[in-house]
């Protein structure tokens, strides 16, 4: 069966690993917006990207500061999505290793595959970023839609407008501004049907609420001018 398997160093402890992969702010601060946990072994992790974008998975294995395994269950007679979570420290910083498992042999999970490998080096890069900046710091600011026009042409019309985005095939990308207290614009566009899925998300370090909204409001303005019907 197949599986991603990945490995990233952070500047950190492993106290600090484990809060971004098993408290709610922790999560919040990298992977999803919404977020809410109900820790240890049998408890739950929930999260989203909007209200009603939210998905329950089970807490199946809870070693604090070194394992954590998230299953989430699929259709009836399909196998789990589980990801695992390994956390070790190697002189003076910590290795966090991912796997995801679960995918099929079918052609039924190649669309998932994929997607998620291409997803998971850039959530990775954004955890990094969120622990070493420190997650109580960052705010999530995300903008959640759904185009009706091909994972192509969304993203050719969103790097056209927006000039710091790289102009790549693969419709996902981190763009940090170190002049920005080191905040990170990253970028999803998927493929979802005939449509594009698209997930926009400013990770702010050491900004208020208020400066939150602006650029909210402000990246709001750009993808309705953008994607204007």
């Amino acid at each position: 069966m197949r599986q991603h398997d990945m490995e990233i160093e952070i500047d950190a402890t492993p106290e600090q690993v484990w809060e971004a992969v098993s408290t709610a702010q922790g999560i919040a601060s990298w992977f999803a917006p919404i977020a809410r946990v109900e820790p240890g072994s049998g408890g739950s992790v929930t999260f989203g990207w909007s209200p009603d974008m939210e998905a329950t998975s089970r807490i199946e294995v809870w070693e604090p500061n070194k394992h954590i395994r998230i299953t989430g269950d699929r259709a009836e007679g399909t196998p789990p999505s589980v990801v695992d979570y390994y956390i070790e420290g190697r002189g003076g910083k910590t290795v966090l290793r991912l796997v995801h498992s679960g995918f099929g042999d079918t052609a039924n999970f190649d669309g998932e595959f994929e997607s998620t490998r291409g997803a998971w080096p850039t959530f990775l890069k954004m955890m990094k970023q969120s622990v070493e900046q420190g997650v109580a710091r960052c705010r999530n600011v995300t903008l959640f839609r759904m185009l009706p026009v091909s994972r192509a042409e969304a993203w050719g019309k969103l790097t056209a407008a927006v000039p710091e985005l790289p102009k790549t095939a693969a419709g996902v990308c981190a763009v940090e501004f170190p002049d920005r207290n080191h905040a990170l614009l990253c970028v999803f566009c998927e493929k979802c049907g005939g449509e594009a899925m698209l997930t926009l998300t400013w990770l702010l370090y050491g900004e208020s609420e208020p400066e939150a909204e602006k650029v909210r409001e402000h990246w709001t303005g750009v993808v309705d001018r953008i994607f204007a019907q």
